[in-house]
């Protein structure tokens, strides 16, 4: 990867010695043998399996219904009280969600992940707000 985190050299990129966006070299050195060394190497962890894994052990898998039994206590909410949520606690109370579920996007077998990233630059050019 580059120093600025620009590119990675990988896949059609892998044969490039510079970045191409800002002209540094891929490696911080490369040895008498001709190994190169990147200055900065990016680990990835595919989410896939560690959704999977969860559901393998019986307390995790347990947690797992959380999303489904909370949604229901919420639907129970809104038919109880003329459609109105008297205290917005969790995620599953917000508009988005709900209006997920009332039009078949986000189905009851349907495992959510959610992130939360303090302080990401959304915008190259200009400083985000949101």
């Amino acid at each position: 990867m580059c120093i600025n985190s620009c590119t990675t050299f990988v896949s059609p990129y892998a044969h490039l010695d510079i970045c191409l966006k800002v002209g540094y070299n891929t490696c911080k050195n490369i040895t008498s043998g001709g190994v190169k060394h990147p200055h900065t190497i990016f680990h990835t962890i595919p989410i896939g399996p560690q959704l999977q894994a969860l559901w393998q052990h019986p307390n995790t898998a347990n947690k797992m219904h959380y999303c489904k039994e909370r949604t229901q206590q919420v639907f129970d909410k809104l038919l109880a009280n003329d459609g109105f949520i008297n205290a917005f606690d969790d995620i599953f109370c917000g508009s988005a969600y709900i209006h997920g579920i009332c039009d078949g996007t986000i189905t009851p077998d349907d495992t959510l992940l959610m992130i939360s990233i303090n302080g990401a630059q959304l915008f190259e050019s200009r400083e985000s707000d949101c």
